[in-house]
């Protein structure tokens, strides 16, 4: 299996998405500082070709190339990374639990600072968009696009805060020796939301403690690595389901979650952790929709968030039909002032939309190509 060539396509400015979706500028061509590598039988990138020269102290010639591949598309700020390095979840955790180095610290103890808005449609299977708003405190984000030898190709949103790079430590990373970006190369550990190019779709919001269940035969496995192993593995919702049911979620070193899951074929579940039962709530329309607020808890969850009512208005009148600049205009309309990006995935095209800070007039387009079929 080769690398794919994602296309970065050049800013799109964006007005009006209620009414209409924009036109977009032509592709870009991707950075050519890190060329498409192939990978070896084991998972691993071959040796890159002899006119390219990924030589760097203590970096393999695949992490060389992948952080050679760093591009800055906005002053957010936003990055791109493509990672040729092979990983592996359960090793990284067994040798240092995302939860103790990563989440740590996440919950100041202030539930009026978790938002995240997110919601899928499928009334048109051929057109499935998947929105997400990331509400949190500054999040500088990097898409990161990933292809593993064995596991599906994904593009995936990463909170680069947890990596190391807050503040004026996430400014201007591209003109920085690659010594100062070796966090990054942990960044397929901790996506917040991604589309894989079999059409699956997941994203998490925080939610109250809801004692999730304990398991001693099953592996445990940090929050944010399920939905990595969910990206990797699954092409559909029920292999996304048998998956996270093989695990214990550790939930300790940051909030508690919940997942919006959603496939190719129409499927789509919230998965919560309550009462130490897992808890699938599947929808009854034509959408699907989560916010802050455990679903299995409630009787019903009209009137529990005033965004998961908005959220719900207009995907009713609209009967789960919605396009990406549609998508987009929804996630504006339920933002929040602490609301970091606000991402679209369409599950048929591969197409990603990214806007960072609430800026709907600055959006970013990117395609993750989709297998065929």
């Amino acid at each position: 299996m080769k690398i794919r060539a994602w296309a970065v396509v050049a800013l799109v400015l964006l007005f009006g998405l209620a009414a209409c979706a924009s036109d977009e500028a032509p592709a870009a061509p991707l950075s050519d500082q890190a060329p498409a590598l192939p990978l070896s039988d084991e998972g691993s990138i071959s040796p890159p070709p002899p006119d390219e020269d990924y030589t760097h102290p203590g970096l393999s010639d695949a992490e060389a190339a992948g952080l050679l591949s760093l591009e800055q598309v906005d002053d957010y700020p936003l990055y791109t990374m493509h990672h040729y390095a092979a990983y592996d979840y359960e090793e990284y955790e067994a040798s240092a639990p995302i939860e103790s180095r990563v989440l740590i610290d996440a919950l100041d103890g202030n539930q009026e600072t978790w938002g995240c808005s997110l919601f899928v449609t499928f009334a048109d299977l051929d057109a499935r968009v998947f929105g997400r708003n990331f509400d949190w405190r500054f999040s500088p984000a990097l898409l990161l696009f990933t292809d593993p030898a064995d596991g599906y190709a994904s593009a995936a949103m990463v909170d680069i805060t947890y990596l190391g790079f807050d503040g004026d430590q996430a400014e201007n990373l591209t003109t920085k020796p690659l010594s100062d970006l070796m966090g990054l190369l942990d960044a397929p550990y901790i996506p917040f939301d991604g589309l894989n190019e079999a059409g699956l779709v997941i994203g998490m919001a925080a939610v109250p403690p809801g004692h999730v269940p304990v398991d001693p035969n099953k592996d445990t496995i940090g929050s944010l690595g399920a939905i990595r192993v969910v990206l990797d593995k699954a092409a559909t919702v029920e292999e996304a389901l048998e998956l996270l049911f093989s695990y214990n979620i550790d939930f300790e070193g940051g909030p508690p979650l919940h997942y919006l899951i959603a496939d190719a074929g129409g499927d789509a579940a919230l998965v919560e952790y309550y009462q130490e039962e897992i808890h699938v709530i599947r929808s009854v329309t034509n959408w699907h929709q989560a916010t802050n607020f455990i679903t299995a808890a409630v009787d019903s969850p009209k009137g529990q968030s005033p965004r998961y009512d908005a959220m719900s208005a207009e995907l009713e009148a609209n009967q789960g039909v919605l396009d990406v600049a549609g998508a987009l205009s929804l996630l504006e309309r339920v933002a929040q002032p602490d609301t970091q990006w606000s991402v679209v995935y369409s599950a048929n095209s591969g197409e990603v939309r990214v806007a960072m800070g609430r800026d709907y007039e600055q959006v970013y387009s990117f395609e993750l190509e989709m297998m065929e079929g």
